[in-house]
């Protein structure tokens, strides 16, 4: 059994459900979701136990863990190999993201005017214990995994998965535009 100051999937339920429960636009709930996450993040470990032994190697990598039974947000593991990656990408909601494991790399962008490409608008590098979050419009991105090992996160969705089905709104298979090669 795991004590209140254990960090656990049981205890990051309870703070997502803290900080989804008062009414806000998207940006306030996932920065409230974000503060609320941090210091609570479950081990690897626990994590890697709640998902079917492929996905423990990256394969299938993409686990739901949790649907809030009100429908007011899903948790998804995120089991990534070295180098594996994502498309570029957007959602239909607010995520808050938590690596438990590993090191991941994004790269942001937004369409140019003409929308027929891509322009690189931001990346960072986000080590274990690492929560961020964002909220549509602006969340066009791209998530790699880096580093020897098997890449572990957390993603948190203001929505009911096992409804919709999936998160990511639009993929986008278009031209990027390095910053130095703007004008």
């Amino acid at each position: 059994m795991t004590g209140p100051e254990t960090p656990s999937l049981e205890g990051m339920y309870a703070a997502i459900r803290a900080a989804t429960r008062i009414p806000a636009d998207w940006q306030v709930v996932v920065d409230a979701v974000v503060v609320g996450l941090s210091g609570k993040l479950p081990p690897a470990d626990e994590v890697l136990r709640e998902v079917p032994a492929q996905a423990r190697q990256g394969s299938d990598r993409s686990q739901v863990l949790h649907v809030e039974p009100d429908g007011s947000f899903s948790v998804v593991a995120l089991i990534s190999r070295p180098g594996q990656a994502t498309s570029v990408h957007d959602h239909t909601t607010w995520c808050a993201v938590a690596v438990v494991a590993g090191t991941e790399y994004e790269e942001r962008f937004s369409l140019d005017e003409s929308g027929q490409a891509l322009l690189l608008t931001g990346t960072r590098t986000d080590q274990a214990g690492t929560v961020s979050g964002f909220a549509p419009p602006g969340d066009i991105h791209r998530v790699t995994s880096l580093g020897p090992s098997v890449g572990v996160s957390l993603h948190v969705y203001g929505t009911d998965l096992a409804r919709i089905g999936n998160s990511v709104r639009r993929t986008y298979d278009l031209p990027i535009v390095e910053p130095y090669e703007i004008g």
